[in-house]
């Protein structure tokens, strides 16, 4: 049973009280870290960043769903205790956020018709009536963006310039990927989805060499930005580091 199934079968018998458990105090420093990252991100200059982030923030049953969900993608993080396991988890904590805000991002930046789109989730969510589909989708996507927030904070705090280079590249990828995918799950011509099918499988290994990077080339610690530093220490969150190096 992972963490998340722990904490909601005690949300459920005891409360929110029992959110405040975590499995350690690097468990507790980073989800506090987390807390703090998403509330500022409230008066981001992003107008997604900021909406997205006062909509959990502001709803108590969202930010529970949120709280759970991050405790259990940063658990890995926190059972490490070398530098380079730390980084790698964290990096793979991005990817999984990248995954989940996949579907929901094709939609916002492709126009399709109304039946494309039924037979596209039709693929993701077999089960599931289509409006409450992209409901769920909605709902996925807004949580992952919301992690996305503090899981970029904790790796800027980790000072890893690598992490931000490979997770672009990563990233970048992963969409070009993903749209060849529904193109084909969408599309009725077969001549094109030949085509595309075959330019998959490229793509499909440019994204497992990038993966492989990502789980094997150490972290480059970037010099220190005065600016970034004092801001740090002055929100009193710049100790979080002292949890993560031990």
């Amino acid at each position: 049973m992972n963490y998340l199934e722990i904490c909601s079968q005690e949300h459920n018998a005891q409360g929110v009280s029992s959110l405040l458990r975590y499995n350690s105090s690097r468990h507790r420093q980073l989800m506090t870290a987390s807390e703090h990252a998403l509330q500022d991100a409230t008066e981001s200059p992003v107008p997604r960043e900021s909406r997205i982030a006062s909509t959990i923030v502001g709803d108590s049953q969202k930010y529970r769903e949120w709280e759970l969900r991050h405790a259990n993608l940063l658990l890995p993080v926190a059972e490490q205790r070398a530098r380079k396991r730390q980084v790698v988890a964290l990096r793979n904590a991005e990817i999984e956020l990248v995954h989940r805000r996949a579907l929901f991002t094709y939609l916002q930046t492709h126009e399709l018709r109304d039946d494309q789109r039924q037979r596209l989730f039709r693929i993701f969510h077999s089960t599931l009536d289509y409006n409450q589909a992209i409901l769920n989708e909605h709902r996925h996507y807004m949580l992952a963006v919301s992690s996305q927030i503090s899981t970029d904070y904790i790796i800027d705090v980790m000072r890893d310039v690598s992490s931000d280079r490979l997770l672009q590249q990563y990233e970048k990828t992963f969409a070009r990927y993903f749209e060849m995918k529904c193109y084909i799950a969408s599309s009725k011509d077969s001549h094109c989805i030949q085509l595309i099918s075959s330019s998959l499988r490229d793509v499909k290994g440019q994204l497992l060499r990038i993966r492989r990077r990502i789980e094997t080339e150490a972290p480059v610690v970037d010099r220190a930005d005065f600016r970034q530093l004092e801001l740090l220490a002055r929100s009193s969150r710049y100790e979080m580091r002292n949890y993560l190096y031990v």
